[in-house]
């Protein structure tokens, strides 16, 4: 069946449904069919419906119906079975019938000249992954519209004199909102409140999530509402990523795809079985022309049609790497700052031959950054076990230092996956496993929880002042923890809300990395790429059991003469000599004995880090 003849015409056909000149142009690839209709309904909830048949020309099957039937529902009857058109920009609650609109022509206020935030290059990006609905479901903050698109629009909010909601986003000093995924998923009831998953449990790629908008039924209320979360977010100085799953498809054998185009979408063994590299029953075969097709068509309609700027692709290494090089020119041609990054593994053994799978090594000269899960696990240890890593004074000190610099090659002991820095996307803690305090606590329960506090605050400080480009998980610059849940994607809304009580409870080290966010962006430094260059700032030592540290002398009048960095990976106070130093940025938050130097000896307290600069 994957040998069916392609051609430029089917690879260059506009797909979906249209208005143009007085009619709604209907248009479908279904190469294998006999009989293709299209099903007309006047509601979201008829059960009622007019069937017109399609015309098939090498296997594109298109109607073309007088008048404008924008407002109406439809579905394909094909063979039948009744199927979403995949290209169809906004669907009924649940998704049960497609939306007769075109999401270009919906738009709210103001958006298609909305002000956008300055290009940014990627090293001075600081990446925050957030999930719509834990934004703003906390039932005990003032958000109007909780759980809902909306609540990134509302401004002035506070709890107990703090910040909440975008306007913590901006005193925290994040350049990208990363949003875990917002198109079309199917596990969400969209009229209960209360359901949650995360949404990597994808069906229809081009239509903004149900759940999240005020009415669900209404096909303009998703669209116009995903519109004004994004324009409020860049009218706000920040710039907003989409979470894309591509890599498979919810249903397998009765998806769309496979009812519309059978054994094109999905990879598949021998005999017939569905691979199952993305561990949720099927993988996406990107190699495919018409699937690669489909997938740049739906990453192109997000940027230009809702204006985003980058994409964070999930399990990666499912991509075929011809695939990704062509994506990747593709997008920045039509927007040079794109920020694109994914995740550099497969959930599970692939189809797709491992020397074209998107994996660490391979994203050299594709301008596509690979979240760097070596220097995370060097910083805290396995995601989910109670086992440490250098904070807990395991000696991981080579990969510490391997993620501080970028992840070139820095010596032959100290080297990473990189060319470039700006191709590692550093992070300790994503929506997967354990939240960071969370880790922590699994490490060590009885451990005191100030120990565990400058842990975490260590940790984000090992990634917001390493060269490459920094990640932070939503909350946990505020300690927030899911309770010990390590794989809440279908926990409940209680469970994984934002905690926005702790940034009053732990406003010290919300500060604290807010100090941290400021620092690296009054440093030019830190935008330096090439392995030469960052070898030549950079002087390290690595004399004292448990500490890393190392010295930035910078090439920029504008930044300081020389940048000390030091970090306690141990539970006991370390001393060493910083003549001619003193400290910018105390990261021991919480013991009466903060960093110190004394005579010029610095003392750096159990699991702390410090800045130091030296300015003449």
């Amino acid at each position: 069946m994957n040998k069916i003849q392609m051609n430029d015409e089917i690879l260059n056909h506009s797909y979906g449904v249209r208005i143009e000149g007085g009619h709604t142009v209907f248009s479908v690839w279904a190469p294998l069919s006999d009989d293709v209709k299209v099903c007309i309904y006047k509601t979201a909830r008829d059960i009622r419906r007019k069937t017109h048949a399609m015309v098939n020309q090498n296997g594109i099957w298109t109607l073309s119906l007088e008048g404008d039937f924008t407002g109406k529902f439809y579905t394909y009857l094909i063979d039948g079975y009744e199927v979403i058109d995949p290209y169809v920009h906004s669907c009924s609650g649940n998704s049960t019938k497609g939306a007769i609109l075109d999401a270009r022509q919906v738009n709210p206020e103001g958006f298609l000249d909305h002000k956008k935030p300055k290009p940014v290059d990627r090293l001075d990006a600081i990446l925050y992954e957030v999930h719509v609905k834990d934004f703003s479901i906390d039932h005990g903050m003032p958000f109007k519209h909780k759980g809902k698109y909306l609540a990134f629009t509302e401004k002035g909010l506070t709890f107990e004199g703090h910040k909440i909601g975008i306007d913590h986003l901006v005193e925290l000093g994040v350049t990208h909102v990363h949003l875990l995924p917002v198109f079309d998923f199917i596990t969400v009831n969209d009229y209960d409140d209360d359901d949650y998953n995360w949404g990597y449990d994808p069906y229809l790629f081009n239509c903004p999530e149900g759940s999240y908008a005020l009415k669900p039924d209404d096909p303009k209320s998703r669209i116009l509402e995903l519109k004004q979360l994004i324009q409020s977010i860049h009218e706000a100085g920040m710039h907003v990523v989409l979470d894309v799953v591509y890599n498979h498809t919810y249903f397998g054998g009765t998806s769309n795809f496979e009812r519309l185009m059978p054994g094109i979408f999905h990879r598949r063994t021998d005999d017939g079985h569905y691979h199952n590299g993305s561990g949720c029953g099927n993988e996406v075969q990107t190699e495919h022309p018409f699937v690669g097709k489909f997938i740049l068509d739906s990453l192109k309609f997000w940027l230009e049609v809702y204006q985003v700027d980058g994409f964070r692709f999930d399990l990666m290494a499912l991509y075929d790497i011809n695939f990704v090089k062509v994506m990747s020119d593709s997008l920045k041609a039509i927007k040079p700052d794109i920020m694109l990054y994914g995740e550099p593994w497969t959930g599970g053994p692939s189809g797709l031959d491992y020397d074209l799978q998107m994996t660490k090594g391979k994203q050299r000269d594709t301008f596509v950054s690979l979240f760097n899960d070596d220097f995370r696990n060097a910083i805290k240890g396995s995601n989910d076990g109670s086992d440490l890593g250098f904070l807990g004074g395991i000696y991981r000190k080579q990969d510490v230092y391997a993620g501080c610099f970028g992840s070139i090659k820095f010596n032959d002991d100290i080297m990473g996956f990189a060319k470039y820095a700006h191709e590692t996307v550093n992070y300790v803690s994503s929506h997967d496993n354990l939240i960071l305090i969370d880790k922590f606590s699994k490490a060590d329960y009885h451990r005191p929880f100030e120990e565990k506090q400058n842990m975490s605050a260590s940790a984000l400080a090992l990634v917001i002042l390493s060269f490459g480009v920094p990640f932070i998980q939503a909350g946990t610059e505020f300690l927030r923890s899911k309770y010990g849940d390590h794989n809440s994607y279908k926990s409940s809304a209680y469970i994984n809300r934002m905690h926005w009580s702790y940034k009053r409870d732990h406003r010290h080290v919300f500060d604290f990395v807010k100090n941290l966010i400021e620092f690296r962006h009054s440093q030019k430094v830190y935008n330096l790429d090439s392995d030469k260059d960052i070898k030549k700032v950079i002087h390290m030592y690595d004399d004292i059991e448990g500490v890393v540290r190392y010295r930035i002398e910078s090439p920029y009048k504008s930044d300081y003469k020389s940048i000390y960095i030091a970090y306690n990976g141990t539970d006991k106070v370390k001393t060493f000599d910083v003549t001619g130093y003193k400290i910018h940025i105390d990261g021991a938050l919480y013991y009466k004995d903060q960093c110190e130097i004394r005579d010029g000896i610095l003392h750096l307290p159990r699991y702390a880090s410090v800045i130091l600069i030296k300015e003449i």
